[in-house]
């Protein structure tokens, strides 16, 4: 009986031993499975179609990058991205606060109109309402590029002035080229957003812009009914009538 016993005691043995070596093979395996395995794809192309499409922080978050944590030198890094791709290029080319702090806007005489879209922002509203001094044009710019990096939201930038700096007699203000309108934050190609009553608007985004406006300087007030807002940036950001839709940003020409 002893002897049976350790027969099948053995044999147990063997038959575990085979398991465990025959375990062993999808391992060596392993290295082989894994150089066939390509790297996730990151680059300005991709996150600016996703832009285009919905819009958000997730555009940005897919490429391993926070954006209300980092600020991107965006020339360097679509250099990179085109040169080698991958998430090396926003670790080398992207930091906290790059971009926060004061802004000198690039000067120059007369009204220029604002492209129709670039980094950051895309317009919106009355197309004789488009011009505006040199500096307000690089101040926008600027926010645009700042509140994207941070929010992955893009800024809908409404009216100037028209081409000789009126206000074209439908709009309080305006005059001059030095204030713009700006929709509510919450805004993406597949989402139109009216107002600050709407489940769309987006509080935080909306923070980060007055916060990016009041960091650059040269602003004089803005104008934006969402109380939360002015609270945050006491007299800074004041109510007006009408202003539950957009922001109304004054600069002056230093």
């Amino acid at each position: 009986m002893m002897k049976i016993f350790a027969f099948f005691v053995s044999a147990v043995a063997l038959l575990l031993a085979g398991c465990t070596e025959q375990g062993t093979t999808p391992a060596a395996a392993t290295p082989l499975a894994a150089a066939q395995v390509k790297a996730p794809k990151c680059d300005v192309k991709d996150i600016q179609a996703c832009s285009a499409s919905r819009g958000g922080p997730a555009c940005f978050s897919r490429c391993g990058v926070k954006p209300s944590e980092r600020i991107c030198r965006m020339t360097k890094l679509k250099s990179c991205l085109e040169a080698k791709g991958g998430s090396s290029c926003y670790a080398e080319h992207c930091n906290p606060d790059v971009f926060s702090g004061p802004f000198s806007p690039t000067g120059g005489a007369g009204l220029v109109k604002i492209q129709d879209r670039g980094y950051g922002y895309d317009t919106y509203g009355d197309l004789d309402m488009r011009h505006a001094t040199p500096r307000t044009v690089s101040r926008i710019q600027e926010l645009a590029l700042r509140v994207y990096n941070k929010t992955g939201y893009k800024i809908y930038v409404g009216n100037l002035s028209n081409e000789v700096g009126g206000n074209n007699g439908r709009h309080i203000g305006h005059i001059g080229g030095v204030e713009v309108d700006i929709a509510v934050m919450g805004n993406t190609p597949m989402v139109k957003c009216f107002n600050i009553w709407e489940s769309c608007y987006l509080r935080g985004a909306s923070m980060v812009l007055a916060d990016e406006v009041r960091k650059m300087g040269g602003a004089t007030l803005i104008y934006f009914n969402d109380t939360h807002v002015q609270n945050r940036f006491p007299e800074f950001v004041y109510h007006a009538g009408g202003h539950d839709d957009h922001y109304h940003i004054r600069w002056y020409q230093e």
